[in-house]
């Protein structure tokens, strides 16, 4: 892939350790360009101590990054590019790129992401394939968003790609990153595979939140589908009130480990309850419009 000048200093950036995404956009706000950054030796109030020879080892990783990329036919979207996804630019630490898999077609009039725990049940699945046999007759303007765990995350994946949703899977690591034979065919088996990381980033702080956010601000709203306490999915519903997203938790009455942070979740106003997915088309209030009105007169 041919980049332009900017969108190579905006990759460079990218991959600059030692700065949230925030910083990074805050970099920009300041200098108006990542590559005035570069050029500008990387002074900002942000980071003032940046070495010319950190920057100059940034620009050589950066061009690895390109063959990387190229060898292994992964594309990239920048923030300023029109297929980037809007929902996520609107979010005040959105990633400068996306590097992805597959066609990237986050921009449909709905999106959705379905979480919940990797220990999911029997009641966990009947919930998503609840949820995603419902919305079936409106699949072509959806878009599905999901993690790459066992349990809820492979239940989404697995039961909306034999409906024809397009998918969106998001890894918290870097392509190159290899996972064991069932995730990676969990992986391939999305329409879209996307990492805001390089290509040979592992492990790091806070990965899996990070992670998480990119989930939520592709999403209108998110679906928790069964979670137990202690579970991860709070991270996501924090991260779904952080950016005005609509969140929702499936009540499970009779409590249990693997159902009580649901409960809880409404309990404490976090997320609407939902007995049905027909509950959820009652509540949810779709941004571009009435969605029930459609349902209901379709």
């Amino acid at each position: 892939m041919d980049y332009t000048d900017e969108e190579f200093y905006m990759l460079a950036l990218s991959i600059l350790e030692g700065l949230t995404p925030y910083q990074k956009l805050k970099i920009l706000e300041e200098k108006g360009s990542a590559e005035a950054f570069f050029h500008d030796s990387g002074k900002t109030e942000f980071y003032p101590h940046h070495r010319r020879q950190q920057l100059q080892n940034v620009i050589k990783n950066a061009y690895i990054e390109c063959e990387l990329m190229a060898k292994n036919n992964i594309y990239t979207t920048f923030a300023k590019n029109i297929e980037f996804p809007f929902r996520l630019r609107n979010c005040p630490d959105y990633p400068l790129v996306l590097f992805h898999k597959g066609k990237l077609d986050a921009n449909r009039r709905y999106a959705l992401s379905i979480v919940g725990s990797r220990k999911a049940d029997k009641k966990g699945e009947r919930r998503v394939c609840e949820m995603l046999d419902y919305l079936t007759p409106y699949k072509d303007n959806m878009v599905i968003v999901a993690g790459v765990a066992s349990g809820i995350d492979a239940m989404v994946l697995n039961h909306a790609q034999s409906l024809g949703f397009y998918t969106i899977c998001v890894i918290p690591h870097g392509f190159g990153h290899r996972y064991d034979c069932n995730v990676e065919k969990r992986i391939n088996s999305a329409s879209c595979v996307v990492s805001e990381n390089r290509f040979h980033f592992g492990y790091g702080d806070r990965i899996y939140e990070q992670r998480n956010r990119i989930i939520v601000g592709l999403s209108d709203a998110v679906v928790v589908a069964q979670a137990k306490n202690g579970n991860g999915a709070g991270l996501y519903v924090g991260k779904a009130l952080d950016y005005n997203r609509d969140c929702f938790a499936f009540v499970y009455p009779n409590e249990n480990t693997e159902n009580e942070k649901c409960n809880l979740f409404v309990a404490d106003d976090q997320a609407i309850g939902l007995n049905s997915a027909e509950d959820f088309f009652e509540k949810m209030i779709w941004p571009w419009g009435m969605y029930q009105f459609i349902i209901r007169n379709s």
